[in-house]
């Protein structure tokens, strides 16, 4: 799976990415995101599925994720989660409203890469 041996070797950790899984999309484009260290970096916080190696127990983990959350739900805890929890410590990977050091002053990911990440959230069944 070349997505996934090309992320593999990208990130600082050792991880093994499940070939096949249920409901891992692993070469999907919001997956990519998930993982990328540039972007979503996912990982630095929340267990996902079809991962292996150093988990992070920091966020909740993300497995069964779609049963618990609606897409709307999903798309707010991604884009801008105080809305939802005002003390989360997750970032707002969506705008930067309120917030006094980003460097650039943009939002992290755009509003289809936000879409590619929560249906990604959403295969998690």
């Amino acid at each position: 799976m070349k997505t996934a041996m090309t992320l593999a070797m990208t990130l600082s950790h050792p991880m093994v990415f499940a070939q096949g899984a249920a409901g891992v999309p692993s070469t999907s484009a919001g997956f990519d995101i998930m993982v990328s260290r540039q972007m979503g970096n996912c990982l630095a916080c929340h267990e996902l599925p079809g991962v292996a190696g150093l988990v992070s127990t920091f966020g909740p983990s993300l497995k069964g994720v779609a049963r618990k959350w609606t897409r709307a739900e999903l798309t707010q805890w991604v884009k801008d989660a105080r809305h939802i929890q005002p003390q989360t410590l997750m970032p707002p990977f969506g705008t930067s409203e309120g917030l006094t050091k980003a460097n650039p002053p943009r939002a992290i990911l755009s509003d289809a890469q936000i879409s590619q990440v929560v249906d990604t959230l959403q295969s998690w069944q």
